[in-house]
Order: structure tokens, then sequence, then C-alpha cells
């Protein structure tokens, strides 16, 4: 099996990228770092599986949290993602893109899922990919109202759109660094989130 793991930046996958010798002699698997955001994500993973052809893409990395009901440190699966901010203001409402009739990909409900015990016991959730993360407690009650997700990341719905479009079987897994709320870095837990990954 050839297999890319695709992260935004390496730190977030190290441990695991420095002790997965054993695996990389089983399996042919290269890692990829994108950088950080939707747009240098489809380009790098574009550009990556054009030279090669890759059996699985697996999307990892950390991710906030809207909903208590996940651990900060836990590693969760995405089941459902999308581009959350793409569409159009109405006055003070939100057209969802889905809503305005326009083609092109959206929603992403079809993601691969690895078999095997670990990651099938992995928590299921719903993504929102975002070009700016929440930090505002009345802007995150009303994306949550909207979108009803329960985790946001900045590139896993161009990951997702990527990989549906070349036909490449993917994943996405997420360790959680922080919940959504008014931004308050000393909260943050980036060190436990990317130790989930070794």
């Amino acid at each position: 099996m050839k297999l890319l793991i695709v992260t935004a930046t390496e730190a977030e996958i190290k441990l695991f990228k420095d002790s997965c010798s054993d695996l990389q002699q089983k399996h042919a698997i290269n890692f990829l770092h994108t950088g950080v955001g939707m747009a240098v994500t489809a380009y790098a993973l574009t550009k990556e599986i054009v030279k090669h052809n890759y059996d699985l893409v697996i999307n990892a990395g950390i991710a906030g949290s809207f909903f208590r009901g996940i651990k900060v440190g836990e590693v969760v699966m995405v089941q459902h993602e999308l581009f959350a901010e793409l569409g159009a203001e109405d006055d003070v409402a939100f057209i969802k893109f889905s809503e305005m009739n326009l083609p092109g990909p959206y929603n992403f409900k079809k993601a691969k899922v690895l078999r095997g015990a670990y990651y099938t016991s992995l928590k299921k959730v719903k993504a929102a990919t975002v070009n700016k993360v929440h930090g505002n407690e009345e802007n995150i009650s009303a994306f949550i109202k909207l979108h009803s997700t329960e985790i946001e990341s900045m590139e896993g719905a161009s990951v997702a759109m990527v990989c549906e479009a070349e036909q490449i079987p993917y994943v996405q897994i997420r360790s959680i660094s922080n919940y959504v709320t008014k931004r308050n870095r000393e909260a943050w837990d980036i060190p436990n989130a990317i130790k989930k990954f070794e």
C-alpha cells in the first residue's frame, strides 16, 4: 500500500514520523506538509498526487472543538466535512453555498474509513473548514446554530475535495488541542494534542 500522510505543519506529526520506521518497512509512506490553510493545502496536495499514485491519503492534525463532550487531547475521525464560509451574506443572514444552486463541491460526506479496531473506535464527528478560527462568543454561537459542526480546522475540506475529485480513498483524523471559545491561547494544549499522534 502506498500511503500519504498530509498535515499542515511537520510539528503536528513529528513524533509519529520519527517513530514509524517499522511501518515504513511494511508500507510505502510519504509525508506532505502543506502549510496552514485551504488554498496552500489544495495546491500542495494536488501537486503531490499528480506526481505519485497513492492508495490512501490520511489527513492528520490538531483541531478546535465546539463541543465539550469531546475532550482536549482526544483523537477523533471526521465523517462529514464542509467549507463553512462558502456562501453569501443577506444582510444579517448567511446563505449557505448548498442553498445557492451553484455548481461545485461544498459538503463531503463519504470519507473512507480505515479498517481496524483503533480507527473504527474513534469518535466520529462533523467538521468545518474555516479561513478564520473562531474567537468571539456571539459568532461561535451563530456558527454552531448554522452548521451544527463539532470541530473546526483550516485544511480538512481541501483534502476531501482533492481526494474525492481524484477518487483517492482518504480519512481525516484530528487531535483536539482546544475548545473554541473567546480566544485564550493559555487554555490550548497543543503539545498534548500532538503527542496523541506518537
